[in-house]
């Protein structure tokens, strides 16, 4: 079978399980750190973590997804990143030059390459307001 995002039954199978065993996961945790270890104990239900594991889990995990967010992340962009003076912040493979344009003729969409740009903005006429 060809790699796709599309449904197909297996992947809607599989799509129903992941959904019915996470909310059943997240009930559980939710039992276990909400209801207090004297209720727990009464139920037969000794074999809990401490509570203690229910608050430091999520903060591990969102202290691991911050400084992945804010640090890790940006990190990795920036040393991915060209540097200033290297061509490929202009122009790379997939730029596309200007071509003729058919008198009457709708103009094509190009790149307007960067010393024409500069020359437009930059090394205008200037105007005798004096």
């Amino acid at each position: 079978m060809e790699h796709t995002p599309a449904p197909y039954g297996p992947r809607s199978v599989y799509g129903y399980a992941l959904y019915i065993g996470s909310n059943m996961l997240f009930l559980l945790f939710l039992v276990w750190a909400l209801i207090p270890d004297q209720i727990l104990h009464n139920l037969g239900l000794t074999y809990w973590p401490s509570k203690y594991w229910a608050v430091a889990i999520p903060i591990w995990a969102l202290t691991a997804l911050a400084t992945f967010a804010f640090i890790i992340y940006p990190a990795i962009n920036l040393s991915m990143t060209p540097d200033i003076n290297d061509i490929t912040t202009i122009t790379d493979k997939h730029s596309r030059p200007k071509k003729e344009i058919v008198p009457g003729g709708i103009p094509s969409m190009y790149d307007i390459p960067i010393t024409e740009v500069c020359r437009k903005l930059y090394l205008a006429k200037r105007s005798n307001n004096k």
